[in-house]
């Protein structure tokens, strides 16, 4: 008679668990959406806008896609031509959204690379 136990299969050490979720997360990382938002707003729990129906908001709204660079802008008429300088201000924080990432994604790079040397020895 033989007998068959189910053993779990060994676990990566945790070097390799963050290493899978450095991974992981960069994957995920795709959009970068910038709102620069007017109206009778509330923040919710999970740090989101929330919107009630019918409700008014003046704004504009970036999706900056960080694989290939492309953004896509939406602004209301009565936000582009009463408030120009939250317009710039929008603007300013797209290049400075921009920037931020790119040195993010160095640095992830670099620690990255980094772990999966140490986790070679």
């Amino acid at each position: 008679m033989t007998t068959t136990t189910n053993t779990p299969a060994p676990k990566e050490n945790a070097l390799e668990q963050f290493l899978e979720k450095i991974e992981n997360g960069v994957d995920n990382i795709v959009t970068l959406n910038i709102q620069t938002l007017m109206g009778d707003l509330e923040i919710g729990s999970d740090g989101k806008i929330a919107f009630q129906n019918n409700q008014t908001i003046n704004g504009m709204i970036s999706n900056i896609n960080l694989i290939d660079g492309d953004i896509k802008t939406q602004i209301t008429a009565d936000f582009y031509n009463n408030y120009p300088n939250l317009v710039k201000f929008h603007q300013t924080k797209e290049i400075q959204g921009q920037q931020i990432i790119k040195g993010n994604i160095v640095v992830l790079k670099k620690i990255f690379e980094t772990l999966t040397e140490l986790n070679k020895k």
